[in-house]
């Protein structure tokens, strides 16, 4: 039974408790003029954008993190489109707005294009992490692979007043459970004057197991990975040397991140058909500890007063190996089982100039270049075999992005980039298990060349102080999935032929990129007191990318035409000084065309998609020192009837209730108590039941408390 009505009651207590209190401070909201958005090239502040934007500040985060120390939760609570998070080491089936996000660090990309091995939220830790830009729906301006949005988190550095500033922290989080307690310990120091200034941090996370409503333990995926039961330790340096009078700069970032399997259980296989979830028994799961690590070196150079304008220079690497757990493969007729890994490296450069007042139209224009270099295979651990052969993808881009007013009411922004990829496929074969008329199919290798140029264009109307409306034309331009079509489908031990017909990636159209047009239109309206924010949107890839489920369970890529709808809505309420009201309703639904006439005939697989959700939130300061906030998130029931894209899939809804407060107590440091799920709702995850396997059938996370302590010196 839903427990809606209930959670409202209790919502509408904590504000009628809220009014109560009257003499208390301002819980001091950023203000718009001072907070920039950076992914979309250049500094604008979010009333220029034409499009729907999302800043999860520094105390967004904090505050967040007292409920949950997981960035994939944060942004699937704060950000209307994203579907809700796994709570798992894989992030397979999380989506914005239906398609694939590109995920960034400082700018770097974090997503693999050739092979994605659906771990890129476990690549950083949150507390180093300074705020999250989003922007919602397709976009080229960072390059390939934001065909959903862009997510980049914006990494900590030292702030001016810093003098050798230490912070030591730590956290501990448990159900009351058997092995359900789990600790966190973080520090960082920072230094700042004019012309230095640097920034070290290191953090140490052990997860204990997880518990559901009723009690149970959650299961494990011993194959994709597991956060419960897990070690991550982070370690990050941001180092800056100011010259010229402060007029040019040098940044160096540098972080590792690692998080491993602990081994003291493994799963437990649900029943799906039965209504029964996953659970785990003590023992350690065959072979070497699943793990995610990504190292990340960033080089930044600024000019900030070259000529009538601004030099920004970026060179980086990245390097990200993911070790997935053993599993049925075949990769010999003798051999069953084996152990997966995919090893990723990334090198590129970011050139950009951004100037002003070229038209004397209260303009500003971004020239850029971009670079980069991929290298990625998928291997079996312990055989030795490629999964796929290996992969290298190279691209260059230039670009032009600007905005300028046309009247003192409307904004036109414009841009265009134009994207060159290679992709380059060493020869090799398939496993045994893999491939199209026959095992161990010949892969020959090559190279494949594409290009395009993508548009945008967009305008924002201010009617008047409080209130404009925004139309935007974007274009994203990805790749779809080229290592899982490159190790063939699978045909498991059924058949025993051998040297089957070729893949010949010369001549393989499903590996032509994705170009995804997205029309959207919005209006925002900023009050002394109320906000509120409203867009729907269109998005159409005439040759998309799906993940079709397979007979076996397992996903294969389609090439279809794919149309995906939706509409949001954000709006905080400023009820008094001290208590402040929030609201998010987000829609998304998607049609496929499955039968290859251009016209979308089927709904999508809503592995693809996200829920309706609703969320509700009341902040209340109860002095300038104390302040507290209750949310509750409820996803909507969904179902799509069997098709041709696959077999029915049906979702109940759920509603869960968080609860978070802080106090600062001054010198004397910071502390903070939060509780996930408060009324222990029991409640099978939205992946778990759309994807219709047992093997991935848990349940969500029960009532869970978290206690953490802070302190600067």
């Amino acid at each position: 039974m839903s427990k809606l009505p209930f959670t409202l009651s209790v919502l509408a207590l904590s504000i009628a408790s809220a009014h109560a209190e009257t003499d208390t401070q301002n819980e001091g909201v950023q203000e718009m003029e001072t907070m920039v958005v950076t992914a979309t090239r250049y500094t604008q502040t979010p009333d220029k954008i034409a499009g729907a934007v999302t800043v999860i500040d520094a105390e967004d985060i904090e505050e967040q993190s007292i409920i949950s120390d997981d960035l994939t939760s944060i942004l699937a609570t704060l950000v209307p489109g994203i579907t809700p998070s796994r709570q798992k080491m894989s992030n397979q089936g999380e989506n914005l707005r239906g398609r694939q996000a590109l995920i960034m660090i400082d700018g770097v990309p974090q997503v693999n294009p050739l092979r994605n091995g659906n771990r890129y939220g476990y690549t950083i830790d949150p507390s180093m992490v300074e705020r999250i830009e989003v922007v919602n729906g397709a976009s080229a301006v960072q390059g390939m692979g934001a065909t959903g949005g862009i997510i980049n988190y914006i990494t900590k550095g030292a702030k001016p007043g810093d003098d050798w500033k230490q912070t030591v922290g730590t956290r501990v989080t448990s159900s009351f459970d058997n092995d359900s307690t789990g600790g966190k310990v973080f520090y960082n120091v920072s230094k700042y004057d004019d012309e230095f200034d640097l920034f070290f941090g290191g953090s140490w996370d052990q997860q204990g197991l997880y518990y559901d409503g009723n009690g149970n333990p959650i299961g494990m995926n011993d194959i994709q990975g597991e956060t419960q039961d897990s070690t991550a330790t982070d370690i990050f340096f941001k180092g800056g040397y100011n010259f010229d009078d402060g007029n040019q700069r040098i940044e160096l970032t540098a972080n590792t991140y690692t998080i491993e399997a602990n081994g003291n259980y493994k799963g437990v296989k649900g029943d799906f058909e039965n209504g029964i979830p996953g659970t785990v028994e003590p023992g350690s799961p065959s072979g070497e500890p699943v793990s995610n690590e990504a190292q990340l070196f960033n080089l930044q150079y600024t000019n900030y007063d070259l000529g009538n304008g601004m030099l920004t220079a970026q060179m980086f690497y990245q390097n990200y190996d993911a070790v997935f757990g053993e599993a049925t493969w075949y990769p010999t007729e003798t051999k069953v089982n084996d152990q997966g890994a995919i090893s990723s490296q990334k090198t590129g450069f970011k050139v950009g100039y951004e100037t002003y007042d070229l038209l004397d139209l209260d303009d500003t224009w971004v020239f850029g270049l971009d670079g980069l270099h991929d290298q990625t295979e998928q291997t079996l651990d312990q055989s030795g075999l490629n999964v796929t052969p290996l992969m290298e993808y190279y691209s260059l881009a230039p670009f032009v992005q600007g905005d300028f007013l046309v009247t003192d009411a409307l904004r036109l922004s414009t841009g265009v980039r134009y994207e060159s990829i290679r992709v380059k496929v060493s020869d090799g074969q398939t496993i045994y298990g893999y491939g199209v008329d026959g095992h161990n199919s010949e892969i020959i290798g090559g190279t494949q060349d594409s290009s395009k140029a993508v548009f945008n264009v967009g305008a924002v109307y201010t009617f008047t102080d409080e209130f404009s409306t925004f139309a935007s034309f974007n274009q994203g331009f990805g790749l779809p999935d080229i290592g899982r079509i490159l190790r063939g489908n699978w045909v498991g031990d059924a058949n025993p032929g051998q040297n089957g017909t070729p893949i010949d990636f010369n001549t393989m159209p499903a590996v032509e990129p994705v170009v995804t047009d997205n029309y959207e239109l919005g209006l925002t309206y900023r009050g002394d007191k109320l906000f509120v924010s409203a867009s729907t949107y269109m998005s159409i890839a005439k040759d998309g990318a799906n993940l079709a489920l397979n007979n076996n369970g397992t996903y294969d890529v389609e090439r279809q035409r794919t149309d995906i709808m939706g509409y949001e809505l954000t709006s905080t309420y400023q009820v008094l000084d001290s208590t402040k009201l929030s609201a998010m309703y987000a829609h998304v639904e998607g049609e496929v065309d499955t039968t290859g006439n251009g016209n979308v005939d089927s709904d999508m697989d809503l592995k693809n998609l996200t829920p309706d959700r609703l969320l509700l939130a009341v902040n209340h300061n109860f002095s300038d020192v104390l302040e507290s906030r209750i949310q509750y998130n409820y996803l909507f029931d969904s179902k799509k009837s069997a098709n041709n894209v696959g077999a029915e899939q049906n979702f109940d809804g759920y509603g869960l209730v968080d609860f978070s407060t802080h106090y600062d107590m001054r010198d004397k440091g910071r502390i903070a108590f939060g509780i996930e799920n408060v009324m222990d709702e029991q409640y099978i995850n939205y992946f778990s039941q759309i994807r219709n396997h047992s093997s991935y059938y848990f349940s969500g996370r029960g009532r869970t408390f978290s206690l953490s302590y802070e302190l600067d010196f």
